[in-house]
């Protein structure tokens, strides 16, 4: 691979970071409640919740820190530690930065015990506020998992194994979400419901490609046009076999009896793709833009990731945020999305053409990594028979660690969906 090329595909991964940057969760919160006013003498509590649930609420007590009487913060549980490296009293390292803020942690994209936990506390909190207080609700991507409240009826087990059959095939992450609201005691605005008598502000950033609040974490404290009708297709389409789950699906909150209710978008997956492409810019001098979202088949997506390539001329990029669907067998190897779709274009991209598909979150899949960027020289370390082999079993993380194309970049706080770049090289003309 020429150093040219290698040095792009460095850069895609900077401008990337520099993106995410310029999107500080604590900043945006920060300026956005700098401006929102509050009754004198009311009393404030948080419910955070999602990838970005720390960064927001920190971003929330540097700016109301002295109205914030309490609350929780639910962000994605870290890795356990084995219980005899632990010390006796081992603290949550965010829990004195974030006072008086509970932090919990839950699993992710499945809901675990904890994700229960964490939503019975959430309700507690909201049934406990009067008319006077205010709710204020931090919302991101991932919090569908981490708040999880099966209707009655409905077990935790029946619950993980909707999500699971519903991720698994490929359904699309609204109707996922379609199906979770209509499925819950939490989601579809049933939070803001619980905390009737107070006032409900919520600020997203959203992971969702054309989201609305509603769709954001299954929308637990905003309205929901949707119907249970909406509901019991998409449960149909993409889990037959859990349809009997169908009779404990419910209407969510409607937009006409929540007239109250406010939100505010901070950040989505286009303004992400803005500023990645800006600094991409500023950093390469390429001619960077950002591309209309796209969501859809991972397959049909890596041809359109090869003819973008294909038309882009020397010293253009461009950033597309994207919401790839990939349908997966139960027996499966490490990968994610990104690093799929990264590696089914390897050996289709022009010799001067560097792509990368990354996950904003820095967790792509069961892959370990964030994701891939590629050239298509990476291809001539190994042999076609063992990237095809690795495509068909959906076990892409050892083909890139072998490769050297992995995207390391540990959790990063945000959660705003996969970002895509593709870009050519100034130097080279090859087609």
């Amino acid at each position: 691979m020429s150093a040219a090329l290698d040095g792009l595909r460095g850069a895609l991964v900077t401008a990337l970071r520099d993106g995410l940057a310029e999107l500080d969760p604590a900043g945006l919160v920060e300026r956005a409640l700098d401006t929102e006013a509050v009754a004198p003498g009311s009393r404030v509590f948080v419910v955070a919740a999602g990838k970005a649930a720390l960064g927001m609420a920190r971003g929330a007590l540097r700016s109301w820190g002295d109205r914030v009487a309490g609350g929780l913060a639910v962000t994605v549980a870290t890795p356990a530690v084995p219980a005899r490296d632990q010390p006796s009293a081992l603290a949550d390292p965010e829990e004195a930065a974030l006072r008086p803020l509970r932090v919990m942690r839950a699993a992710h994209p499945i809901p675990d015990a904890r994700s229960v936990d964490a939503a019975e506390a959430a309700l507690a909190l909201a049934a406990a506020l009067g008319p006077g207080d205010l709710l204020l609700a931090l919302i991101s991507g991932g919090a569908s998992a981490l708040l999880a409240a099966p209707p009655a009826g409905v077990s935790l087990a029946e619950k993980q194994a909707l999500v699971a059959a519903l991720l698994e095939g490929g359904a699309p992450i609204q109707e996922v979400n379609l199906v979770r609201r209509h499925l819950s005691r939490i989601k579809g605005g049933r939070l803001a419901a619980a905390a009737a008598r107070a006032r409900v502000l919520t600020l997203l950033m959203s992971d969702v490609v054309r989201g609305l609040p509603h769709d954001i974490s299954s929308g637990p404290t905003v309205p929901d046009p949707t119907r249970v009708e909406e509901a019991l297709a998409a449960l149909e389409r993409w889990a037959p076999q859990l349809s009997r789950l169908a009779p404990a699906l419910s209407e969510s909150l409607k937009p006409a009896d929540a007239p109250l209710l406010e939100a505010r978008m901070l950040a989505d997956p286009d303004r992400l793709a803005e500023r990645v492409a800006a600094a991409l810019a500023a950093r390469t001098g390429l001619r960077a833009v950002a591309a209309p979202a796209e969501d859809g088949d991972a397959r049909a997506i890596v041809e359109r990731r090869l003819a973008l390539a294909r038309r882009l001329a020397p010293g253009e990029a461009a950033v597309i945020p994207c919401e790839p669907t990939l349908s997966l067998p139960a027996q499966r190897g490490a990968g994610g999305r990104a690093g799929w779709i990264a590696l089914a274009a390897l050996r289709g991209l022009p010799p001067d053409v560097a792509l990368l598909c990354a996950a904003s979150d820095g967790a792509d899949g069961s892959s370990g990594a964030a994701g891939a960027v590629v050239a298509s020289a990476a291809a001539a370390a190994m042999d076609d028979r063992a990237i095809d082999a690795a495509l068909a079993r959906f076990d892409d993380a050892a083909v890139h660690r072998a490769l050297g194309t992995r995207v390391e970049m540990g959790p990063t706080g945000h959660n705003l969906t996969d970002v895509h770049i593709v870009a050519r090289d100034f130097t080279c003309s090859a087609r």
